[in-house]
């Protein structure tokens, strides 16, 4: 499930420093200097006191903020995770060169079709109608 960046607005508390409404532009923008770690292939790293709420989440379920470096070049990802396993990966589309934000499984080595990963996903699936 990949979500376009016009449709999606979080919130980030970060070192007691609240955010509302964030583009995911925004969101990269504001998490960016975090991903300037020495990090192995498949490796993913906590960035401290900082977590994310999907703005349109009534319930607030809340995600921890990670950076993955992924298995390919040197590419870095904003994390959103509901827990050690599951959540939404930030990224830069290269063909299209906009950020969007897809679901992510750890234990997954390919990707699923819509309806099997709409079987899998557990967390909070964003609202696109904000």
């Amino acid at each position: 499930m990949i979500f376009k960046d016009e449709n999606i607005f979080i919130d980030i508390c970060i070192d007691g420093k609240c955010f509302s409404k964030l583009s995911l532009i925004q969101v990269e923008e504001l998490l960016s200097e975090y991903k300037n770690i020495d990090l192995m292939s498949k490796e993913m790293s906590i960035i401290p006191n900082c977590y994310a709420y999907f703005n349109s989440d009534i319930n607030n379920n809340k995600f921890t903020c990670k950076i993955y470096k992924t298995s390919f070049g040197l590419d870095r990802w904003i994390m959103l995770m509901k827990d050690d396993y599951e959540g939404y990966a930030l990224y830069k589309n290269p063909n299209t060169h906009e950020y969007e934000l897809a679901w992510y499984h750890s234990e997954l080595e390919k990707p699923l079709d819509e309806i099997e990963e709409k079987k899998m996903i557990s967390c909070y699936i964003p609202s696109t109608n904000n």
